[in-house]
């Protein structure tokens, strides 16, 4: 865990230029959302001979195989095996965060800025709403659509 890295960015600079870089963040959390697992690797069971292979899965986004890694077979089906000792998963949670206001800041009638954060392993359920936290991690995008 990073603890005290600086220099802390406030949530009005979040910006496309922060995508893919490390940063630390304060804010109050807001909301936090139930426990899920995130599967992280997949087992999946070739339809043709049976052949098992394992398939990671970054941030969750469900990938099929190409092709069955058996030299004889090669084939195209598979069936996702989700009690197969080679699937992996790990718990995941979503909390959002809301930009700290002093004073001075404030700006009559806007609404304060949000940003979800996704928390994973141990770090799930380590914050309740109302609690003041420094987050640090990687900016990414999420729950894009294909076109949009």
């Amino acid at each position: 865990r990073v603890y005290n890295y600086d220099p802390l960015t406030q949530l009005k600079n979040v910006r496309a230029n922060c995508y893919g870089k490390y940063i630390a963040l304060r804010g109050t959390v807001v909301r936090v959302s139930n426990i899920k697992p995130l599967c992280t690797k997949l087992a999946f069971v070739c339809g043709t001979c049976g052949d098992v292979q394992s398939v990671p899965l970054p941030d969750g986004k469900y990938t099929l195989p190409t092709k069955c890694l058996v030299p004889e077979c090669r084939g195209r089906t598979f069936a996702p095996d989700r009690s197969s000792p080679l699937t992996s998963t790990v718990d995941w949670q979503c909390v959002k965060v809301q930009e700290l206001m002093s004073d001075d800041q404030r700006e009559a009638g806007r609404i304060p800025r949000t940003i979800e954060c996704e928390l994973v392993q141990d770090l799930v359920d380590s914050c309740v709403p109302g609690d003041v936290v420094t987050i640090t991690g990687v900016v990414k995008v999420s729950s894009t659509e294909e076109g949009k």
